[in-house]
């Protein structure tokens, strides 16, 4: 899957994709986040609200979305007030959702990935690459994990590790290393499980 750096017109219109480029050599601390999750509210509630009325609206928005009503809201990265990110997914699939002045935007890159999915994770390896969201100073990288990985962090090249916001399988983290589909692999993974075992890999594997 290629790294796509999501060019923003700040509406609700449908985004413009590019190749990322570019990396940078340090990592800058990720923000809390106060951001409720009612992950028991799929896409398909009608009384959908906070992020669950975020992912419905951003599958309405989004043509071709496999079975619309499985989606449920995983983990929120808000970059600016103009600016975020919701991670959506089913049982199989998950997908990056643009927030743009705190309306559902669409998927990022239009589609699903077929190959980051949940049905590939295993015990070596419980955790994936979804997407990134490169410039030139920062990328949020967005991934996907098992319902046993209780924390994850990135680990930068230099060793030191970005924690991550994770929700019900998704995980997204803030830094100054890039992911980018014609370099080697320059972020790791360590997730750590319910059981406090750690395991650590390539964040593109």
């Amino acid at each position: 899957m290629t790294t796509k750096k999501l060019t923003l017109t700040l509406s609700v219109a449908a985004a413009a994709v590019a190749i990322a480029a570019g990396s940078a050599v340090a990592f800058a601390a990720i923000p809390g986040t106060s951001t409720t999750v009612n992950v028991a509210a799929g896409a398909g509630d009608a009384h959908a609200t906070g992020d669950a009325l975020v992912a419905k609206e951003c599958v309405q928005n989004t043509q071709g979305l496999p079975d619309p009503a499985s989606w449920r809201p995983g983990a929120r990265y808000d970059l600016s007030a103009q600016l975020g990110f919701l991670v959506i997914r089913n049982d199989k699939n998950a997908a990056v959702c643009v927030i743009e002045n705190g309306k559902a935007g669409s998927v990022m890159g239009g589609d699903v990935s077929t190959r980051h999915t949940y049905t590939n994770l295993t015990a070596a390896r419980p955790f994936d690459y979804l997407d990134s969201w490169n410039e030139q100073t920062e990328s949020v990288h967005f991934g996907i994990a098992t319902g046993d990985v209780a924390k994850v962090s990135l680990v930068g090249p230099d060793g030191a590790q970005t924690p991550t916001v994770l929700t019900d399988g998704t995980f997204i983290a803030k830094t100054k290393v890039a992911e980018d589909s014609n370099q080697s692999t320059s972020n790791q993974v360590r997730a750590t499980l319910s059981n406090g075992q750690v395991v650590t890999g390539p964040f593109r594997g």
